[in-house]
């Protein structure tokens, strides 16, 4: 048996636990000793006996409720001096038994203050018992409650619209010309159903000639100003000419002395009088008239002048007079050629065009989508006859004229939704699904071009049928690890920074971000509470 001090700490009790060579461990613990309260103590205590049985005795009954859990055996005395290791088994038999008696007649006769001891107890031990298991819930509670906040409730939202991108998709594909009720087997053929249409068209157009015996023109007179220090010859006929494009002519050739300085130093330059007169067109080519009379105080240029033209120059001196707009307009000899040109083109756009709305209507009557085989060389026209110039003569003094004409616009009809639907199919196949997404097909952009061969009898000619398409890269697809990346390199960022980074994304044309709880300035450091949305244009 090892008697413990109150001083003794656990590791002085552990040294003599070491030191002890009995089969058992008999502890003597004074009353109220520290460890016989300290399950931590009496854990390392009975740890250190290793197999032997570990005893302790005391007179403090509350002790053992608490070494107990951990193995420990309790011999409770009243009387330290009287215990059951120092006497034999009659002798502490008698003991017991004149104990219980004694505590029998206590129990009689203390009836009532054991019952209010035990309800104390029973109070304490039950207010204890309620303090830990709220401090334990509360604990608990505090956790879980840090645990959903930071992987459920601490969520970022980032918005992102794509970059769109315009690709042009082509397929090639075959046009012909079938008999109606033809079935096409091949899928690469497209059947082409042949349209005419026969127009008739009249236009009047006006004569530019006129007859310029007739028409009085402008004329006055001038000065001439020569501000360099060296005579200037201008010969008959020299052009001046207004800032608004009027033309005049100078009759015949003058010298304009050149400038000097006077006794003071100033210039003195050269000047000379002469007569312009006006010339029949302006520089626009408009017959000039009427608008020949100019004021006073007019500036000319010479147009003709190279260099120093703002040396030389000249004013009207009087108002310019005698221009009218008296004159009969005749047919120019260009008259008939233009007319004839431009009343073909006319019916060709006109045909063309009334063509085009003869199939829109053929479309919505019978709910089809038929377009114009719109190629180069596909398109004819013939039966072109122009009439009504047999009677008209250059010089024929006329303001206008008209003149009439038919012509025959020829081509060809195809299904173009036929042709769309080959050409998304074909881009459906030749999709990288993890890559890209289609956005939208713009319908409106199919369009035959590249002519690849032709042939006749019957009409078929290979072509590639092209249109644009929109493409945003697919961040949502399942086998595409992109958005992932993404999530890891913001992870932990301030929202600014992290916009800034994921706009300079070529794939990324905007970015929205949004962190909740909404206090939270920063994106979350768990990619999986990252979550990708796209908001397509």
């Amino acid at each position: 048996m090892i008697k413990i001090n109150k001083s003794d700490s656990i590791i002085d009790i552990i040294i003599k636990i070491n030191h002890l060579k009995d089969e058992k461990v008999v502890l003597d613990f004074p009353f109220g000793h520290p460890i016989l309260h300290n399950y931590t103590s009496l854990r390392i205590l009975k740890n250190n006996c290793k197999k032997r049985e570990l005893i302790i005795i005391t007179s403090d009954i509350t002790a053992k409720k608490i070494g107990k859990k951990v193995g420990i055996t309790y011999s409770l005395v009243q009387k330290k001096d009287l215990l059951e290791y120092n006497y034999t088994f009659s002798e502490y038999l008698k003991y017991l038994t004149q104990n219980y008696l004694n505590d029998g007649k206590n129990f009689i006769l203390n009836n009532r203050y054991n019952k209010d001891i035990l309800s104390y107890r029973k109070k304490i031990k039950n207010k204890k018992s309620r303090i830990g298991y709220f401090l334990f819930g509360l604990i608990i509670s505090i956790l879980l409650l840090i645990f959903i906040f930071y992987f459920a409730v601490n969520k970022t939202y980032v918005y992102i619209t794509p970059e769109i991108t315009i690709k042009t998709r082509a397929k090639n594909l075959t046009f012909k010309e079938l008999k109606e009720g033809s079935t096409v087997i091949n899928g690469d053929i497209i059947k082409l159903n042949k349209i005419s249409k026969l127009i008739y068209l009249t236009n009047t157009f006006g004569t530019s000639g006129v007859n310029e015996d007739e028409i009085s023109r402008s004329s006055g007179e001038v000065i001439f100003t020569n501000e360099l220090f060296e005579k200037i010859r201008l010969i008959a006929h020299t052009r001046v000419q207004t800032q608004e494009g009027l033309i005049y002519t100078i009759g015949s050739s003058i010298d304009i002395p050149p400038a000097i300085k006077n006794s003071s130093g100033s210039l003195i330059p050269g000047t000379k009088k002469a007569t312009i007169t006006a010339q029949i067109y302006d520089t626009q080519g408009k017959i000039i008239g009427k608008r020949g009379n100019i004021k006073k105080g007019v500036n000319l240029d010479l147009p003709g002048l190279k260099v120093n033209s703002d040396k030389i120059y000249a004013k009207t001196i009087h108002q310019i007079t005698g221009g009218n707009n008296n004159f009969e307009k005749i047919v120019s000899k260009d008259d008939l050629i233009n007319a004839k040109n431009i009343l073909e083109s006319q019916l060709k756009s006109s045909a063309l065009e009334q063509l085009k709305n003869e199939v829109s209507l053929k479309n919505k009557n019978n709910n089809i989508t038929y377009s114009i085989l719109g190629i180069d060389n596909i398109i004819t026209y013939d039966q072109l006859n122009i009439s009504g110039s047999e009677e008209i003569k250059p010089g024929d003094k006329i303001d206008n004229f008209k003149l009439s004409g038919t012509i025959r616009v020829t081509s060809y009809t195809y299904n173009n939704q036929l042709v769309l639907t080959k050409l998304k199919n074909t881009i459906k196949d030749n999709l990288l699904d993890e890559i890209e997404k289609i956005l939208f097909v713009d319908n409106s952009s199919l369009r035959i071009a590249d002519v690849l061969n032709s042939s006749q009898f019957p009409f078929t000619v290979k072509a590639s049928a092209e249109v644009e398409v929109f493409f945003i890269h697919n961040f949502l697809s399942e086998t595409n690890n992109y958005v992932d990346k993404l999530k890891h390199t913001i992870a932990g960022m301030d929202k600014d920074e992290a916009v800034n980074i994921l706009l300079n994304n070529s794939k990324i044309s905007n970015v929205r971000i949004e962190t909740r709880p909404f206090f939270i300035k920063k994106i979350s450091n768990i990619p999986n509470n990252i979550i990708f949305k796209v908001v397509e244009k």
